[in-house]
């Protein structure tokens, strides 16, 4: 799957304020687009239950864009896996430092950039813009960059939904409480570690579902309480997943390119 983790963001941000930002020693990605219309139909069921159980068939075809607005991090993305392509931005913030992350990922090549006040993270001097080509043999098996497309669902809202213990509504709006204690999600952004330092709180996480006509999730939001094992603070979390078998192939991106230099893989691999 394209391992992303729940705290992804707030580990990131933890690992790299120990570590300073002195690093070691194209700017706009292609993206939307119009592809082939594949998309599963999916038709809108008149039980809440059932319609719910049936909203993500369509993310299957693993044609659509996402984002993920949490309490500290905002991530947004596409992915497209006809052609086993996807790209992701993560903007994370803690106390008074902030930092973008985003990758580009054109199988078997991926690029990197992350920056905190307009300066890269990863090779001192480099500006805040400049992509960086992953040496994917470098990679730590398991690492955040280690990152494999195999399952559609990239942002694990199934396995979310997977948990409701009730839905109520109609085949647009379905409301509810999530059993986070139930919830196998080891590498989503709301994934297992971070559900589980919500205490007894997770066992009854109020949701929202929002489909549109065709029965296809576009909106879920979880009010979930602060997680001591991820230090993630209370708030609500809301995933979106939009334009449905409306995706493009993604390529290099375009303008400050260089090859990531062999001093960052430790970092990124931790």
């Amino acid at each position: 799957m394209m391992t992303t983790r729940g705290t992804f963001a707030t580990a990131a941000l933890a690992g790299l304020l120990s570590l300073g930002l002195s690093g070691c020693g194209d700017s706009t990605d292609t993206a939307g687009g119009t592809g082939p219309a594949t998309t599963t139909t999916t038709t809108a069921a008149a039980d809440p239950k059932t319609a719910l159980a049936s909203s993500t068939k369509a993310m299957k075809e693993g044609n659509y864009a996402f984002g993920v607005d949490g309490p500290g991090a905002v991530v947004t993305g596409l992915v497209h896996l006809p052609s086993k392509s996807a790209k992701l931005a993560i903007d994370a913030s803690a106390e008074s430092f902030t930092m973008k992350l985003e990758f580009v990922i054109t199988n078997p090549n991926r690029w990197v950039r992350m920056s905190s006040n307009g300066k890269s993270m990863l090779s001192k001097g480099a500006p805040g813009d400049t992509w960086f080509h992953v040496d994917t043999t470098k990679l730590k098996k398991g690492s955040d960059l280690d990152l494999d497309l195999s399952k559609p669902d990239v942002i694990d809202v199934g396995a979310l939904l997977a948990a409701a213990s009730d839905a109520k509504g109609d085949s647009k709006t379905i409301t509810g409480t999530i059993d986070g204690t139930k919830v196998k999600s080891p590498d989503g952004f709301l994934d297992n570690d971070t559900l589980e330092g919500m205490g007894a709180g997770a066992a009854k996480l109020p949701y929202t579902a929002k489909l549109d006509d065709k029965g296809r999730l576009t909106e879920l939001v979880i009010d979930a309480p602060a997680s001591e094992a991820s230090q993630t603070p209370a708030g609500k979390w809301t995933f979106t997943v939009t334009g449905y078998g409306e995706q493009a192939a993604l390529t290099k991106p375009t303008g400050k390119v260089k090859e990531l230099p062999s001093g960052s893989y430790a970092m990124l691999n931790a």
